[in-house]
């Protein structure tokens, strides 16, 4: 039998990558353009980081939010080396756009769920997201 998480994620995907191609945005986009909505500005380098993602990949999709003026990056005169990035108010604007999509998203998965059964999910998932992070973390330490 085949994964079902590998099943999940596979679907997962490419409904996200449909939805926001349609768009104009790759997924990687997508998790920027949130993050800035939910934190504000923050150092380019603190994205790849709080998104766990590289940091290689992370200047590339903001380069392209860039290029379509979805983000502004800026270097502050106190550290040269840092850039700084802010949504625009049309990065506003397209990161409402990617919550609704992931709302979307989401009636799908949790259809026919109780409200119960979706908070056990979610404290599930809360933990084995801590797992994960802290396994990533030792593994870079060790």
């Amino acid at each position: 039998m085949e994964n079902r998480v590998e099943v999940f994620r596979r679907v997962e995907r490419q409904c996200l990558r449909d939805r926001l191609g349609a768009l104009g945005l790759q997924t990687m986009d997508g998790m920027v353009l949130r993050l800035l909505e939910r934190e504000g500005r923050l150092r380019q380098e603190d994205i790849a980081h709080r998104a766990v993602l590289d940091k290689g990949a992370v200047a590339r999709s903001l380069a392209r939010l860039e290029a379509r003026g979805l983000v502004e990056r800026t270097v502050p005169s106190r550290c040269r080396r840092e850039k700084m990035v802010t949504l625009t108010p049309a990065g506003e604007d397209a990161a409402k756009e990617i919550e609704t999509v992931l709302q979307e998203w989401q009636q799908v998965c949790y259809r026919g769920f109780s409200l119960e059964e979706r908070q056990t999910y979610e404290a599930f998932l809360t933990r084995i997201i801590g797992n994960v992070l802290q396994f990533k973390e030792e593994e870079q330490d060790g």
